[in-house]
């Protein structure tokens, strides 16, 4: 059985796990009395399995579809066209009067964005854990998409990561060797990642819930962190420093892959002084915590008032550097809306964690590529007839990969361009438009709170600027190379 499911093409595994998981709002439904919300998600369970069968049943012997973007398709199905159907037992359960407005929050929780679509206090306890669990599992398949799908064609930053042909470093292909199906590979990453995933989530839930001494809390905390997916939970504002230290830890595992991985070729092993984006996060983030810090020192503050600045602003940098979106308790009230001095926040959130992680943003390496270039650049205009040494063997530090960058940050800047337009065009403001499109497009929700004192400020908006949203959430998470690469399938041969 559990064969034939690898098999199964990702357009119907993928979904059965995430209707088999509404099994545990059905049971926390009927646990605390919510009758209503429990029958509704276990009919869509029972509904779902039995659709799911059906289709399964008729690819049983068809020849399945081996295109080699065939799993870039479904990773877009898996962004656009699932969280249609979770959308609507969320709807019946939420009784919300449009679905667009379910479709939206789903397409925000599979993105790990964590737009506030609905208010906290509009939320049950059931709905809260149901959207949880989907942010982490979605933040798992973020990692196993990056290593399976995105690794194997050079997309999502891995262009600049190979010293050589991915199909020869990374699952090669012998003549003689068995071919196996890309939804074989899938599953087979996600049994290599997944105790690693499972064990963060655990150590962190176990550290909190010795420090909170609320197990609910301390459970879904450490899911949506370690997917970068940052909801505030209602009736916990904050627990001290040192649950904020826990979630630092988690956070980590956002901005390099050589935290979690090393089955890369280029994959430093836990040495975070030789690996390039643990370098760039550190030094942004020790701007950020410099330039912030001047702006809000007072002198009035003592020892202890002082330090708890400077924890906040530290805390804040690197949730919004990995796209979490979490705010520190003793973050200074004047940073909270994003005036002159919180743009600082926004800045880190459009820069983003590390390539095959679950942040978003431009990414860190790809920052670095260009510092390292136009540093090259400006050597050369100093000292053109200057003969250097060669590369140190970080092979993504020549022409190509330096203009690849270049190239996605130019079109990053232009769909921003595109997207702030249209939003303003269906009525949006000219500021708020920007913080939705920051929001969106960087996969960082809590940012869309700075637009506005109204807590309903994206349910207000109109359909169509919803559409916009949509978009630009798939669009940050699957980014721009990758869209084209669909677009024309003779672009990553």
């Amino acid at each position: 059985m559990l064969v034939f499911f690898k098999k199964l093409p990702l357009a119907i595994s993928i979904p059965t796990i995430f209707i088999l998981m509404m099994m545990i709002p059905s049971l926390h439904g009927f646990y605390v009395g919510d009758e209503y919300q429990g029958r509704t998600f276990l009919y869509a369970v029972f509904l779902g399995l039995f659709l799911l069968g059906f289709i399964s049943f008729l690819v049983l012997d068809k020849p399945l579809f081996k295109h080699r973007h065939a799993q870039l398709w479904s990773c877009l199905c898996f962004f656009c066209v699932l969280p249609i159907f979770l959308a609507i037992p969320f709807h019946e359960a939420m009784a919300t009067q449009n679905l667009i407005n379910s479709y939206l929050d789903l397409v925000s929780v599979i993105t790990t964005t964590g737009l506030p679509v609905f208010s906290t206090n509009a939320l049950s306890e059931t709905i809260i854990i149901w959207r949880v669990c989907v942010g982490w599992t979605s933040g798992f398949f973020m990692w196993v998409f990056a290593w399976s799908v995105f690794a194997q064609l050079n997309l999502s930053g891995f262009k600049h990561l190979w010293g050589e042909s991915p199909e020869r470093v990374y699952g090669i292909k012998k003549p003689l060797e068995k071919v196996v199906l890309p939804a074989e590979k899938f599953w087979r990453e996600a049994a290599r990642l997944v105790p690693v995933y499972f064990l963060i989530t655990a150590v962190a839930a176990l550290s909190l819930m010795a420090l909170s001494g609320d197990p609910l809390f301390a459970v879904l905390r450490a899911m949506s962190t370690i997917a970068t997916f940052g909801v505030d939970l209602p009736g916990h504002p904050g627990v001290g420093w040192t649950t904020e230290a826990i979630l630092i830890l988690v956070m980590v595992f956002a901005l390099s892959r050589s935290t979690f991985s090393r089955s890369h070729p280029k994959t430093r092993n836990w040495w975070f002084s030789d690996d390039p984006e643990i370098r760039v996060g550190t030094i942004l983030i020790a701007m950020a915590v410099l330039i912030l810090t001047s702006f809000s020192w007072s002198k009035d503050l003592g020892v202890v008032g002082g330090a708890e600045k400077i924890w906040g602003i530290f805390f804040t940098s690197i949730s919004f550097l990995t796209t979490t979106g979490l705010t520190s308790t003793y973050v200074p009230d004047g940073l909270r809306g994003f005036g002159q001095a919180g743009i600082i926040f926004l800045a880190l959130a459009t820069v983003g964690g590390g390539v095959a992680t679950t942040a978003g943003g431009i990414k860190l390496l790809r920052v670095y590529i260009l510092a390292r270039h136009c540093k090259a650049e400006v050597d050369h205009l100093v000292a053109p007839s200057q003969v250097k040494k060669g590369e140190s063997g970080f092979t993504s530090m020549n022409y190509p990969n330096a203009m690849l960058a270049c190239v996605f940050l130019i079109l990053f800047i232009l769909v921003f361009s595109a997207i702030s337009l249209s939003l303003t065009m269906t009525g949006s403001a000219a500021g708020e438009a920007l913080y939705l499109t920051l929001a969106t497009m960087t996969n960082t929700g809590p940012l869309a709170t700075g637009l506005s004192d109204s807590e309903n400020t994206v349910i207000e908006l109109a359909t169509s600027a919803k559409l916009i949203l949509v978009f630009a959430m798939v669009f940050g998470r699957m980014e721009v190379l990758a869209l084209l690469a669909l677009l024309n399938p003779d672009l990553y041969r």
